[in-house]
């Protein structure tokens, strides 16, 4: 009711001396047209202070002036009326794939490739199956990593979502103890041969 109060206040001090003031308190129009009146002038110099920002600055490098019309794109969307813009910004096909930059994932120094046929980002050497760890992630696909490169994963752990680490612990603990356990059985299996 303030904004009422302001326009009425507004409207007696352009009108002092008049005695029917106070019953044309939204005379010129009703508190919605004020309000859409409001509206479109902030829009309006919204989109020119965008049209302004994106021509001031067109000696800019190639990167940036790519993220600007992208921006451009969205913001254009926005203000149709769009109640979603995933069709000005494709969806990326691996986990974590908004972070790569043609195919790779750098995160406090270490590197993930993206796989688009696994859906999944890799971490270190691929080639034997049998040393790699395959690790769901929550958001759809897969983290795979080689066991020797566990060390270099606890570097970039920051860039996982909580649920994720908790995944990624999880199944490093049980391939921890799955590897524990197969080593007791090779140590028995070596001993039983060494008491014959």
């Amino acid at each position: 009711m303030q904004i009422g109060t302001r326009f009425a206040s507004a409207e007696i001090s352009a009108d002092k001396g008049r005695k029917d003031v106070s019953q044309r308190r939204f005379a010129k129009g009703s508190y919605a047209d004020a309000w859409a009146a409001v509206s479109e002038a902030h829009a309006q110099g919204v989109e020119q202070s965008l049209q302004e920002t994106l021509g001031a600055k067109k000696t800019e490098t190639e990167d940036v002036e790519t993220e600007r019309s992208e921006a451009e794109k969205i913001y254009r969307a926005a203000a149709a009326g769009k109640t979603s813009v995933e069709h000005v910004r494709p969806g990326s096909k691996v986990p974590y794939g908004y972070l790569a930059k043609d195919g790779v994932i750098t995160y406090n120094g270490v590197t993930f490739v993206c796989d688009e046929r696994t859906n999944s980002i890799c971490l270190g050497d691929m080639t034997n199956e049998k040393n790699v760890l395959n690790i769901p992630l929550s958001g759809g696909g897969h983290l795979r990593v080689n066991r020797d490169n566990i060390g270099d994963l606890s570097k970039a752990i920051g860039m996982f979502t909580p649920e994720d680490v908790n995944r990624i612990l999880r199944a490093i603990h049980q391939d921890a103890k799955v590897q524990s356990m197969e080593q007791e059985l090779k140590d028995m299996e070596n001993s039983v041969g060494k008491d014959l």
